[in-house]
């Protein structure tokens, strides 16, 4: 039996060029797996269709469509990508089931793929001109929600500046405004939906604009980033007027990494107040999220611990020659984060909060060692969490 899964995750290599397996193994409290074939189909100068699926067991998950007696050895199977990809002069597409992240950190604020298994229908269009370019992208996370992403690049040589926004919006599938007029989509909002005396204003319509960018200064041993993200900032607080301050939603990120030789150190630092990613109205359900259930870690569109959370990371690697080893401690703290309930289910404050409610703090120390022989790759990770105890992982890639 076991040789016929491992033909089911093989087969479809035969139609692939220049694809890759790979195995990803890991036990912490329980046993998980997972294979994935990756590649690209009919691969061509400017046009390729990409293709990653995969199949495991472990991580409670379970679709139907599996034969019975297979479910002994395979849990589940999923798509996270499944694309078209080409060029056109200066214009990129990608359409089809896209799973995306966008940032410079290790961790990111507007939009991170911590939908492992999970892919979207969605479309990216990319216009590059000289040290400049604009991306635009759109993504339907379910039958009610869509998701809408747009960033300006520009590329000074040592120095990279990003504007970023962002909209979740309820009960359309596809806004051509938020995907095509170059605008930020907080004015797309106020101009299309709430703008008085306009005929076409319908205030019924519900949609989350956030806003914000991000800046990476290069130099020659390391780099150093910073990104901010923008749900809602009172701007009495910034105009200096009024006695009553709204609170803030905002996330932050600041990190960097620099090499000595065969030295690496790396570190960062982000968190979101608390009601960032959050409704604030009852009758407006609408979340930053993918899923409406789950752990937030497995389930935000964006910064992937959540509102109301702070985040430290820092770590070294060495190499040395085809191997690398490498160090990594995180500090991770929240209190309540609760993007479905308004305001944690409370009254709005008259002020920003931080790391509000019952607070849960854990500290993680991971080692790994990752190589590269041949075709082959390997990695394999142990870690220690104060919360989850002892956790160790292997994962090997070859290309075929």
């Amino acid at each position: 039996m076991g040789k016929n899964v491992l033909l089911l995750i093989l087969l479809p290599a035969l139609v692939f060029a220049g694809g890759s397996v790979s195995f990803d193994l890991s036990c912490e409290g329980a046993l998980r797996w997972t294979g994935e074939l990756e590649g690209s189909l009919f691969p061509g100068k400017e046009w390729s269709f990409n293709l990653e699926v995969g199949v495991g067991k472990g991580y409670g998950i379970v679709h139907t469509g599996i034969i019975d007696e297979l479910k002994r050895f395979v849990e589940f199977y999923y798509f996270p990508r499944a694309y078209l990809s080409g060029k056109i002069g200066p214009f990129e597409m990608k359409a089809g089931i896209l799973n995306e992240e966008r940032g410079p950190g290790i961790d990111k604020l507007f939009l991170d793929d911590n939908s492992r298994f999970y892919g979207f229908p969605g479309v990216s269009l990319k216009c590059s001109q000289d040290n400049w370019h604009v991306e635009s992208l759109w993504l339907n996370i379910n039958d009610r929600k869509s998701f809408n992403y747009r960033t300006v690049v520009f590329d000074l040589g040592q120095l990279k500046i990003a504007c970023e926004d962002a909209v979740v919006y309820l009960d359309e599938v596809f806004n051509p405004y938020y995907f095509f007029v170059p605008i930020p989509s907080i004015a797309i909002q106020e101009i299309w939906q709430y703008q008085e005396g306009a005929p076409w204003t319908d205030e019924s319509r519900n949609a989350n604009a956030l806003m914000g960018g991000w800046i990476e200064w290069s130099f020659g041993a390391g780099r150093i980033y910073f990104e901010a993200l923008i749900d809602d900032m009172s701007l009495n607080r910034l105009l200096g007027t009024g006695g009553y301050l709204n609170p803030d939603k905002i996330a932050l990120l600041f990190g960097g990494d620099c090499r000595a030789g065969p030295w690496k150190f790396y570190g960062e630092v982000s968190g979101a107040s608390a009601y960032t990613f959050e409704r604030t109205l009852e009758d407006l359900p609408y979340e930053y999220t993918y899923f409406d259930t789950g752990k937030i870690e497995e389930r935000m569109i964006g910064y992937r611990y959540g509102e109301n959370s702070f985040s430290l990371k820092l770590g070294v690697s060495r190499s040395f020659g085809w191997y690398t080893l490498d160090v990594m401690y995180h500090y991770l703290v929240y209190g309540d984060r609760t993007p479905e309930i308004p305001w944690h289910g409370e009254e709005m404050p008259p002020d920003t909060k931080w790391l509000t409610g019952d607070l849960t703090e854990e500290h993680t120390l991971k080692i790994s060692a990752a190589g590269s022989f041949g075709e082959y790759d390997g990695k394999v990770e142990v870690w220690w969490s104060s919360l989850e105890g002892l956790g160790a992982g292997v994962s090997l890639s070859f290309k075929m």
